[in-house]
């Protein structure tokens, strides 16, 4: 007498659309994606375009896609090179001219105009906010040079309370690099870069659903 036995059915943790087997898959394409980046950023003036591929694949994973991620993150890093670039040498230019200022302000000049600094801070504040959401913005709309700079600006007064935060968590975690160095870069070569990305892209990826954009891997859209 034979017993008619059904397949064997997978364990469930071990099932491609379970939890677990999602969050292994994340978790191995952060820890990828933070080499790729740090590979990438080598050379320094293509710091620009890391940080867009950097976004391109952690928003996607938030997105609930499943990325090549050497393929994607090199695809993009060579399609938005020259603007990625563009912006880069944009925003340091001007950080370091208010910065350039600040130290005049500071040392060249006598106490009673030392209040002409405060400007400086606030357009270095500026610039930061512009450049978090510009990048990311590179990574997922067709946009001209000029329209990713306005939106960026656009995007950060509009969402006033994110920019803040991420602006205190850069500063922040700045500030431990400097004052536990080898501990903190030993966090951040592992997969710090991607981890504060990824919680960063939590925000933008909202943000850029409540203006109406369609964040897929498989298709980059975006408005003017």
């Amino acid at each position: 007498m034979s017993t008619n036995k059904g397949p064997a059915t997978r364990p469930s943790f071990f099932n491609p659309k379970s939890a677990g087997t999602r969050f292994l898959t994340s978790l191995a394409n952060l820890i990828i994606v933070n080499f790729l980046f740090l590979i990438t950023c080598i050379p320094v003036i293509t710091i620009g375009a890391s940080v867009t591929s950097l976004y391109r694949i952690t928003i996607a994973i938030l997105a609930g896609d499943y990325p090549s991620v050497w393929r994607d993150y090199l695809s993009t890093f060579k399609n938005n090179f020259l603007k990625a670039t563009l912006l880069q040498l944009l925003y340091m230019g001007l950080a370091a001219f208010f910065l350039f200022e600040i130290y005049m302000v500071n040392n060249m000049m006598d106490e009673q105009y030392y209040w002409a600094q405060y400007p400086a801070y606030f357009f270095l504040f500026a610039i930061f906010a512009s450049s978090i959401y510009a990048f990311p913005l590179l990574a997922w709309f067709e946009e001209s040079f000029k329209q990713i700079l306005k939106n960026s600006v656009l995007i950060a007064v509009s969402n006033l309370p994110v920019t803040i935060m991420v602006t205190a968590l850069t500063a922040g975690l700045a500030w431990l690099a400097y004052q536990f160095t080898v501990t903190t870069m030993s966090l951040m070569i592992f997969m710090g870069f991607s981890s504060i990305a990824f919680f960063y892209s939590i925000f933008y990826k909202r943000i850029f659903e409540k203006l109406g954009a369609k964040i897929s891997f498989d298709e980059k859209e975006g408005k003017d």
